[in-house]
């Protein structure tokens, strides 16, 4: 004899339960419904025991004892957007299990409108939603910096604010960063999502305000901050609304005893609230005689019964007799009796010294009334209460009496039950920040009103929502009431603002004034949208550039997840001309960019090669390398090579200077490197492939003219492309560019794989990264390295004689290059054999110089194929105070056969 109720056809729970039996289905839906009428067709269908009975039926089949009945909705055209309304109804908290619920449920059920009349479904316009996006910055995170031409998905520098201009209109006022320094934006590359602002019309409107520019003109430079916690739920756009019971607030300052677990009032007259019942919560602050002393900093100490109330817990004080104390307070110190406190983070200081009498409790202790205690006298009016004690919202299972005796306490009803049919109470503002204007979003999202065939009429009731509001840690609520009177199916929207005086941090609760219709006729659903609160703001962003976006709501614009605004934008920054920087002008330049981000870490012009830049920046400029991307992580250095990458270059520190150096084919060589002035012999390792290698590079770039990230694959000849070596290219936007230096990369895998290391004396500090030199090994068969001891000139080709028998190879060419006084190599010069192993005559021009004040210079010989191993070298590493190592690769100028090619 069990009679379920359901809203659907799914499986779920029921409704409404009923332990009904002994008529028939008809006679018991009759007595749910004055709308049911006998027929072939119902609007729900009815079963027992799991086998649907048939409508003709219903008069004549009884509900037995034992029997199972289910009855759900048939879903008929339109019947689940009528249901929308009436399953909000049915699960309303305070009707259900009601018996007046269940028969507003069945009536419900039972009187759907049909297919044809539609009156149940909302054919009304949805409000255009002002829906843009942009990025929101990480904690920590660089302000992103724009270099080159690059598209720019801008970040949000305070939270966007989206209300309500009227009923019909959602407007949203965003303030962006675009960039570090200064750019130069393209209009017509200005994009909400894919769809250009032009064609948005007057629905969008925006400013871009140069760096330190006053930004207060623009009201999106206004700092609004969104209450988390208030918004969208699941299947709505915000917190539904109800009407809630208001209870009665309880006693303030009343002559209290404690027995036990029970409170009772000592007076004749005085009773508690008579609405309030078991299973509400109430919160008793005791009063009591305080001592506050001041210490000479001013820091203040309270003497008093404070319970078990220890450091790190809230309490709540309320005094007539100092204004100071009331509020909430955090124990910061507790000696036996003795306890400081703090207030937002700041210690209390400054009370006057004194005994004053204060209420206090455990902010976060109340009480559940388990019974109820009447009056002997008058059995209507209520004496006291049985409770329970909570802490922190579960239930202190130790605590089972008070420690007895009489007193003055307040008994008020506890927040969890005063927020019985309220939707809040929630904090407006971050802890730490106070505001004085709020606003609140209320959303109708089915429109208001009552259906009447094609028509809407109003509610005979106006529906009114009343907001409260009250300084965080105080007690009494301030309240308004706003009525919302329309007759229509288009969905509304109202932002009230409310002008709360001194600067507070207000908690907020909304609730309905009116009840709810549960009529499928009826449009009467409100949410509560949102819930911001005005911020102190800056006026202006010095050294950034930023755009202040506004955007009504229009139906060209939909809420989709891509619905971001980006732009394409050039950067301006000072160019290099005779070794000097020159005014900002739009670049893409490769030095520009490098010398700025040197120049931003506060190093002055002598201390970057703005020499060295130009010469590169004019190669770079005549081969069409540029930098194009955005910066907004890592560091500095990080920054400078990422810049120069597509340049073929990287950045080093020669004697303290930043230094630009490019990887490219080289015909000079810088000093040698020899048994000569090497501490210990040159060791030389070999690489050879392995199977796990790449066999192919595949690139991916961002394709400037779709912005869109694309790949291309470098192969040499015999890649199969079974494994690929990922490289991810930011700062090319151009195929052929993004191909060369993935070519680059293959050619350095395939062709640098020797790499050399050694220890020189303080030789090697003349070196820098990627300087190109000639090393020299003792093995035979290659380059020999010793010692000039002569030079004779008398002859008509000079001749060397050196400290060790040189190794002439019969059919050989051989060359002999020697290191000159300040270190560098000359040469290498033909040459041919004198009179023994230990004489060479070359024609050397210029003549080396031999004085006993000096080294003398070393000679390096060998055959024209093998006299040397050319390396570049990558790492130079001070080992002590006397010596330093050397690390090289071997140079190749297959690398660099694809530099100026295209892709096939």
């Amino acid at each position: 004899m069990t009679i379920k109720v359901y809203d659907t056809i799914m499986p779920a729970e029921p409704v409404e339960v009923y332990y009904d039996h002994g008529m028939t289905v008809e006679a018991w839906v009759s007595s749910q419904t004055e709308n049911y009428t006998s027929g072939p067709v119902q609007r729900v269908s009815c079963a027992i025991n799991g086998a649907i009975v048939n409508p003709l039926d219903w008069a004549n089949v009884a509900i037995g004892e034992n029997d199972l009945v289910e009855f759900r909705v048939v879903p008929f055209g339109d019947v689940v957007d009528a249901f929308t309304s009436i399953g909000a109804f049915l699960v309303n908290p305070f009707y259900a299990g009601s018996a007046l619920a269940g028969q507003a449920a069945v009536d419900a059920l039972i009187n759907i409108p049909s297919a044809s009349s539609r009156s149940g479904g909302r054919q009304g316009s949805d409000i255009a939603p002002a829906d843009a996006k942009a990025n929101t910055a990480r904690l920590g995170q660089g302000v992103p910096e724009l270099f080159g031409r690059y598209i720019r998905y801008p970040d949000y520098v305070n939270q966007p604010r989206k209300y309500y201009k009227d009923a019909r209109t959602q407007v949203q006022n965003i303030m962006l960063c675009i960039t570090s320094g200064r750019c130069l934006i393209e209009t017509a590359l200005l994009k909400l999502g894919e769809t250009p602002f032009s064609q948005l019309g007057n629905s969008i409107s925006y400013q871009v305000f140069e760096p330190g520019e006053d930004v207060s003109v623009h009201p999106a430079h206004e700092n609004w901050y969104t209450a988390p916690e208030v918004g969208a739920t699941t299947g709505s756009s915000g917190i539904r609304l109800y009407r809630g019971r208001s209870l009665s607030s309880g006693l303030t300052g009343a002559q209290v005893s404690y027995s036990g677990p029970e409170i009772r009032t000592t007076s004749t007259s005085v009773f508690f609230p008579g609405d309030w019942a078991t299973g509400d919560f109430v919160a008793i602050s005791t009063r009591q005689s305080v001592t506050v002393s001041v210490d000479g900093g001013g820091l203040v100490t309270l003497n008093g019964d404070w319970g078990d109330a220890d450091v790190g817990d809230e309490i709540r004080l309320r005094s007539t007799e100092l204004a100071e104390a009331n509020g909430v307070f955090l124990i910061d110190t507790k000696t036996g009796n003795d306890i400081t406190l703090t207030q937002d983070g700041s210690p209390i200081a400054g009370w006057a010294a004194g005994s004053y009498l204060m209420f206090s409790r455990r902010e976060d202790e109340d009480f559940r009334i388990d019974s109820i205690i009447y009056d002997t006298s008058f059995p209507d009016l209520v004496d006291g209460f049985g409770l329970s004690r909570f802490v922190g919202g579960a239930e202190d299972t130790g605590w089972s009496s008070f420690p007895g005796g009489t007193g003055v306490a307040d008994v008020l009803l506890a927040s969890r039950s005063e927020a019985d049919g309220w939707a809040g109470p929630f904090t407006a503002c971050p802890d730490g920040e106070t505001t004085s204007t709020v606003e609140i979003d209320i959303f109708l999202p089915q429109g208001q009103g009552k259906v009447d065939g094609d028509t809407v009429v109003p509610f005979s009731t106006k529906r009114q929502v009343e907001i409260q509001w009250r300084e965080l840690g105080a007690t009494a609520w301030n309240s308004q009431i706003y009525t919302i009177d329309n007759a229509t199916r288009d969905q509304l929207g109202f932002t009230f603002q409310l002008d709360l005086g001194p600067a507070i941090r207000p908690e907020f609760r909304v609730r309905r004034v009116t009840t709810e219709s549960s009529e499928i006729a009826s449009l009467d659903r409100i949410e509560w949208q949102a819930l911001r609160s005005n911020l102190p703001t800056v006026t202006s962003y010095p050294g950034v550039t930023t755009m202040a976006v506004t955007i009504e709501g229009t139906d060209q614009i939909g809420s989709a997840s891509n619905n971001r605004i980006n732009l394409v934008a050039t950067r301006l920054l000072p160019g290099i001309s005779g070794g000097a920087l020159t005014p900002e002008a739009p670049t893409r330049s490769i030095a520009a960019a490098a010398v700025h981000v040197a120049k931003s870490l506060g190093y002055s012009d002598d201390q970057i090669d703005l020499d060295a830049f130009e010469q590169l920046d004019a190669i770079w400029q005549g081969r069409g390398d540029y930098f194009d991307f955005v910066i907004g992580d890592g560091t500095a250095k990080d920054a400078i090579d990422q810049i120069l990458r597509p340049g073929y270059a990287s950045m080093t520190l020669s004697t303290g200077v930043i230094t630009p150096v490019r990887d490219a084919p080289r015909t000079h060589f810088e000093q040698p490197y020899s048994p000569e002035n090497m501490t210990a012999p040159l060791q030389r390792s070999f690489t050879s492939r392995k199977p796990e290698e790449p066999d192919g590079v595949e690139v991916e770039y961002t394709n400037a003219d779709t912005w869109t990230t694309e790949t291309i694959k470098c192969f040499l000849p015999g890649d199969q492309g079974i494994k690929l070596d990922k490289l991810k290219l930011d700062g090319v936007t151009d195929r052929t560019k993004a191909w060369r230096i993935g070519m680059r990369r293959r050619r350095s895998q395939r062709y640098r794989r020797w790499t050399y290391s050694f220890n020189t004396e303080l030789d090697a500090l003349n070196s820098d990264y990627l300087g190109y030199v000639p090393l020299v090994d003792d093995i035979p068969g290659y380059g020999q390295a010793s010692v000039l001891r002569s030079l004779d000139t008398s002859g008509p080709v000079p001749k060397l004689t050196v400290s060790q028998p040189m190794d002439w190879q019969d059919g050989e060419s051989h060359v002999v290059a020697y290191r000159d006084v300040y270190g560098d190599i000359v040469g290498p010069f033909s040459t041919a054999r004198g009179d023994n192993d230990f004489e060479i005559i070359a024609n050397v021009s210029p003549l080396p110089e031999l004085s006993p004040s000096q080294e003398p210079p070393h000679v390096i010989f060998g055959t024209t194929d093998r006299w040397s191993f050319p390396a570049l070298i990558t790492e130079i590493s001070p080992q002590g105070e006397l010596e330093v190592s050397v690390t090289a690769t071997n140079y190749d100028e297959r690398v660099y056969a694809d530099d100026d090619n295209s892709p096939p």
